[in-house]
């Protein structure tokens, strides 16, 4: 019984392919419309609602310290810019080091998304936190000001510059384009 059910399971993981999409994650935007992000080998796909009604496909790079085809375990929203920019942090595990490091850490990824075109972009990314690159947000690590559309970012250890704090600001622009 146990050589059947191993051998049924090794068929549909060759059928399927290290491409499949094997889990997803969803998340409510303030508009009321579903976005949702999967994995396929070390991309992430977000699918994200056209105002005609229709869904457009996104896929974004991550690093190596994601484990190939993970999908995220946590999607935020940070802002909405109704019909032009969403800003999100997706979240995955870490790939898992030597003498248990990172086992159960993270890594996050800051992403501005630009969905006023033909089709949708990434404007902007950078990695927030790092089990595996000692990444650390500070408390609040991210703040937006919807007057004047600037997300500011406080690390504790900043992306190269790790043991450092830095303090960004990123105005965004309607196209989502960053200064």
């Amino acid at each position: 019984m146990r050589i059947k059910f191993w051998a049924s399971t090794l068929l549909l993981a060759a059928a399927f392919g290290p491409a499949t999409v094997w889990a997803q994650r969803s998340l409510q935007l303030a508009s009321g419309k579903l976005l949702t992000a999967s994995a396929a080998n070390s991309q992430t796909i977000f699918t994200l609602p056209e105002p005609s009604g229709g869904t457009s496909r996104l896929r974004v790079a991550r690093d190596a310290t994601v484990a190939e085809g993970q999908a995220p375990v946590s999607l935020k929203l940070v802002a909405e810019i109704p019909g032009s920019v969403l800003i999100l942090v997706d979240t995955y595990p870490s790939i898992p080091g030597g003498m248990s490091y990172c086992q159960a850490g993270e890594e996050s990824f800051l992403r501005v998304l630009s969905i006023s075109g033909k089709r949708p972009n990434e404007t902007y990314r950078t990695k927030l936190e790092s089990c595996r690159d000692n990444l650390e947000l500070a408390s609040p690590g991210l703040e937006w000001l919807p007057e004047t559309r600037t997300l500011e970012i406080h690390w504790l250890s900043a992306p190269g510059k790790v043991g450092k704090p830095e303090d960004r600001a990123l105005k965004i622009g309607a196209d989502g384009k960053t200064q």
